[in-house]
């Protein structure tokens, strides 16, 4: 039987990065990282999610 993958919260996305969830939230909001949200409006962030934007954006891009 395959293994749920681990969902983390806002509060862990930002964490991650070592942000606000404010910023969390803009970047968002901005559509600049992909997320899931569930129909209670609950947004949940893949740790492939957050790995693929940090190698894009945050550690200075692929063409960097």
């Amino acid at each position: 039987m395959g293994r749920m993958k681990e969902l983390y919260t806002e509060q862990d996305a930002a964490d991650y990065f070592g942000w606000s969830v404010f910023t969390m939230r803009e970047i968002r909001k901005r559509g600049e990282i992909e997320h899931l949200i569930f129909s209670n409006k609950t947004v949940r962030y893949t740790l492939e999610q957050l790995e693929k934007f940090k190698n894009e954006h945050v550690n200075g891009g692929r063409d960097s």
